[in-house]
C-alpha cells in the first residue's frame, strides 16, 4: 500500500504525509480533494488555505450539540373560586391563628396587620367582622386613615408573614404547594396590577413571588443556606392599598376638589398641571421619576393611571366612568358631602 510499509507501524490520517506536497492528511478532507491547490513547486512558502482544518469537524458530533434545556413546568393561574389552586388566595376559607387568636382567612390577618400595632383596636374589628374576607377588606378600607404610615414598605413582608402562618398551619396546603415544583405561580387577578397580573399581563404579581419564595423556604426546611436570597422592590404599591395612604390629603386639604388628586385618582385632570408627590416619588407606582417635579415616572404610569376607580383606585370596568361601580360612586358622593 502506498502509506504502510512492511515492519512499521500504519500512520494514523493526522500523520499521514502526501509524496506530493508534504500537506497533512485529516479524517474530514483528504489529499487528493480536487478543490486543495497544490502548493507552488518554486516556494517553500504556503498559505493556509493550502491545509485542511484539524479542529472542527464538518458536522456536528454528539460532544458539539448543544445540550438540550429542560423546560419548566408550564406557569400555574389561581384566582377564580370554584377553580384549581384557590387555596392560593388569601380569600380561601382556611382560617388562621397569629397570637392566640382566631382570623378567618389569611386576608383578615394581612387587613389587620395595617393596624395591629398602632390601632390594636381597629385590627380587632377587622379580625370579627365576620367570615367573609370582603368584609375584612372593607373593613380597612374604611378605616384607612388610620393606617400605619410605613405600610408600603412592609406590605410584602406582612404578606409573606401570613402566607407562612396559613401554609404552615394546613398541612394540606403545604403539600398542594410543595406538589407545584418549580412551577410560576400567577395570581390571575385583572383588577390588581400589584398583587396579581392585571387585565393585559403588565402585573407584578406580588402574590405569586410571595407563594413562590414560601415554597422555597418550605421545601429546605429549616437550613437558612438553602433560603432564597429575595431583594424584596419596596418603592411600590398595590393598587388597592393605594386609597390607605392618601386619606389625610383628601379631607384636610383647602385645595379644589380637581386639583386634590393626581391623574391616578381623577380621571379628567391632566398630567401636567401637578406637581410631583411630596417624597418625589411616582404617585402611580411610587417609583423615583427620571425628571424633576413630574407626578409620574413615564407615559405608561401616567396612562394606566386615567384607568384607575377615582375612589377605591381599582381598575375600572368602563375606561368612560371615573369610578368602577355604582357603590364607589355612591360612597364618594357621601365622602364628598
Amino acid at each position: 500500500m502506498k502509506f504502510f510499509k512492511i515492519g512499521s507501524s500504519p500512520t494514523t490520517p493526522q500523520s499521514a504525509v502526501s509524496s506530493a506536497g508534504g500537506r497533512p492528511v485529516t479524517q474530514y478532507l483528504h489529499s487528493t480533494a480536487r478543490h486543495l491547490q497544490p502548493p507552488s513547486s518554486n516556494t517553500n512558502e504556503h498559505d493556509d488555505q493550502d491545509y485542511p482544518p484539524l479542529t472542527a469537524p464538518v458536522a456536528q458530533t454528539g460532544a458539539s450539540i448543544p445540550p438540550f434545556n429542560h423546560r419548566r413546568t408550564p406557569p400555574i393561574y389561581f384566582y377564580e373560586k370554584g377553580l384549581a389552586f384557590y387555596e392560593f388566595t388569601n380569600f380561601s376559607p382556611h382560617p388562621v391563628f397569629y397570637k392566640g387568636k382566631r382570623y378567618p382567612t389569611s386576608e383578615h390577618l394581612f387587613q389587620a396587620f395595617k393596624f395591629i400595632d398602632d390601632h390594636p383596636d381597629v385590627a380587632e374589628s377587622i379580625r370579627s367582622c365576620g367570615e367573609r374576607p370582603v368584609l375584612a377588606f372593607d373593613e380597612a378600607h374604611r378605616q384607612q386613615k388610620w393606617v400605619r404610615s410605613d405600610w408600603r414598605q412592609v406590605n410584602v413582608e406582612k404578606m409573606e408573614f401570613a402566607l407562612r402562618l396559613k401554609f404552615t398551619q394546613h398541612p394540606d396546603l403545604k403539600a398542594m404547594l410543595l406538589g407545584t415544583g418549580d412551577a410560576e405561580l400567577i395570581e390571575d387577578s385583572p383588577r390588581d396590577y400589584f398583587w396579581g397580573r392585571g387585565a393585559d399581563y403588565t402585573g407584578r404579581n406580588e402574590l405569586g413571588k410571595a407563594l413562590e419564595r414560601l415554597r422555597e423556604e418550605l421545601r429546605h426546611g429549616d437550613d437558612p443556606v438553602r433560603f432564597p436570597n429575595v431583594r424584596r422592590d419596596t418603592n411600590r404599591l398595590s393598587v388597592q392599598d393605594l386609597p390607605s395612604l392618601v386619606p389625610n390629603t383628601i379631607t384636610q386639604s383647602t385645595q379644589p376638589a380637581a386639583n386634590r388628586f393626581s391623574v391616578a385618582l381623577t380621571s379628567g385632570v391632566s398630567a401636567s398641571s401637578h406637581r410631583s408627590s411630596k417624597n418625589g416619588l411616582c404617585e402611580f407606582c411610587l417609583a423615583r421619576p427620571k425628571y424633576q417635579n413630574h407626578p409620574y415616572c413615564g407615559r405608561t404610569c401616567a396612562a394606566e393611571a386615567t384607568k384607575l376607580c377615582s375612589f377605591c383606585h381599582s381598575k375600572r370596568r368602563n375606561g368612560k366612568h371615573p369610578f368602577c361601580s355604582k357603590t364607589c360612586a355612591a360612597k364618594a358622593k357621601q365622602t364628598n358631602h
